[in-house]
This record gives structure tokens, sequence and C-alpha cells, in this order.
């Protein structure tokens, strides 16, 4: 049997007392591992270890689970804007000692760590609360990181409002983050032919490229500002030029902030028509 730390960290940093004595740990062991501080009781039921997701106490706290964005990002999934942790609440719960965050009233299935929502209810749980291009790259996000497929699709929709249901064409799971789901999915509406993660001249693909000779980046600052990767962003863009292609990059407050501008821009280039010429190799 793995001690309670060990059993803590599996479970994601919270778990049940439940759970903990249905895997053999008595009640003595973890009131003993509370008392050293090793652990933080919140209420009867619920043990956290210290240092975990701030996040995870408070919607213990207040009698719920991480729910919507808040659920989202603990799986590492998306999620285009800050908000108040969301708290997945019951509707026959009692109310915690105080108000924090933001409820989300209603029934819900846990995930195996029971401190969250399933990531089908929490896509679901952000779907109603988001503009649709912020749940559509929530939702590409869990389906190219592998959380969810075909029949879990079948469920977010089931649970989504039936105005939500031709979102669904446009989803595309080989996108790559969230910001170039936020991009593709207007240039598709504007009739514009988008191909995600398109190989490209000079090695490598390129996020998405635009009626066949326009490649665009969108970055975030993570990735893209490592000195060697930028000068291999160079040469590639460098390289699609040469290759009669012309590209534009566009960072993250230009797609999360100024989606407009740059659609604007990318209309602008793509009016000017292809290039006609490449460099002779």
């Amino acid at each position: 049997m793995r001690d309670l730390t060990t059993e803590l960290l599996a479970a994601g940093g919270a778990a049940t007392r439940g759970s903990l004595l249905r895997l053999g740990h008595s009640y003595r062991s973890i009131r003993l591992a509370v008392d050293r501080g090793e652990l933080r009781a919140i209420g009867r039921h619920w043990v956290v270890l210290r240092g975990v997701n701030p996040s995870i106490p408070v919607a213990l706290e207040q009698r719920g689970v991480l729910g919507g964005a808040s659920a989202l990002r603990s799986y590492g999934v998306w999620v285009t804007h800050q908000t108040p942790v969301q708290i997945a609440t019951r509707p026959h719960a009692g109310l915690g000692p105080a108000i924090e965050g933001e409820r989300i009233w209603g029934s819900f299935e846990c995930d195996v760590k029971e401190w969250r929502v399933s990531v089908v209810h929490a896509l679901a749980q952000h779907g109603e609360r988001v503009e649709r291009d912020d749940a559509i790259a929530a939702i590409d996000s869990a389906w190219h990181r592998g959380l969810i497929g075909e029949r879990e699709l079948d469920r977010v929709f089931a649970l989504l409002p039936a105005r939500c249901r031709s979102w669904r064409r446009l989803l595309d799971p080989a996108a790559a983050s969230g910001l170039e789901s936020l991009l593709r999915v207007p240039c598709v509406e504007r009739g514009w032919s988008v191909v995600t993660q398109a190989p490209a001249p000079g090695g490598g693909r390129s996020d998405l490229l635009i009626d066949g000779w326009l490649y665009v980046e969108a970055d975030g600052s993570e990735w893209h500002d490592d000195p060697a990767r930028a000068a291999k962003d160079r040469r590639r863009n460098s390289a699609i030029t040469a290759a009669g292609g012309r590209w534009l990059r566009f960072g993250y407050a230009d797609v999360v902030h100024d989606r407009a501008r740059a659609l604007a821009l990318i209309a602008l280039v793509l009016s000017q028509g292809a290039p006609t010429r490449r460099l002779a190799g």
C-alpha cells in the first residue's frame, strides 16, 4: 500500500476520505497526516495536499468541484480567457461558508479525479458560457490531446443547446493550439480554403495554409520566443517566399484581442492574388 502523500499525488492533489479508506488507509492514519500538516482537511469528506492547485480547495470548500473553464485548465485544455474559479454544484448541495468563484448549477459527472467534472461535462459547461469560437478552440484542444473522440463528442453536443450543433462541422482535431483554432474558424466561414498543419517549404508545418499559397502562423510566446526556434521560423519564411508563397505571423494578442484586424490583414493579402514568380533554384 502506498503512503498517503503518494495516493494524493496520484489523485491530483485531493481525495475523499472514503476513497482513501477503500485503498486500505485508516481514519487514524488520515487524521495523523492532517495533524502533522501533511494534508489539509476540507469539511468531513475531503483532504488535500499542501501546495495543491489553489482552485481545488476553493471549489471543495464551496461544496462543489471544479467545473467549466477551471476543470478544462486542470486537464491542460485551451481556455481563451481567464475566469474566476468555476465551481460545479449540484442543485441540492448546500453552500459553503462564503461565496467565492462562479457557480455552475446542475447535474454532472465527475472524472476519476473526483475534484473535477469529466472532460465531457467541462466542455459542455464551458460551451454554454463562452463565444462560439472560444468553445470550438477548447473542443479542438481536448480532441487534439486525445482526451475525447467521436463518441465523447456525441455526448458533448447532446449536453449543449441545439443551437450549438452546427459547431461540429467546424472542429479540427489537427489544430495544435487554441490560437490556431481561433483564426481557422472565421477563415473557413469566409469561404477561404484552409488546411491545418500544412507542410511548409523549408521544413516543418505551418499552422494554416490559406488558398494554397498563404502560410499563416499563430504564435504563442512560450515556444516561438526561443532563439533557435525563431531562427528556424525565419528560414522557413524565406523558403516560403522563394517558393512563390506568402506568409503572415500573428502573436497571442493579435489573435485573442485584435482578431478582426488579423483577419482584415489576411483578406488584404489574399486580395492581392497569389505571387506569380518564384526564386530560381
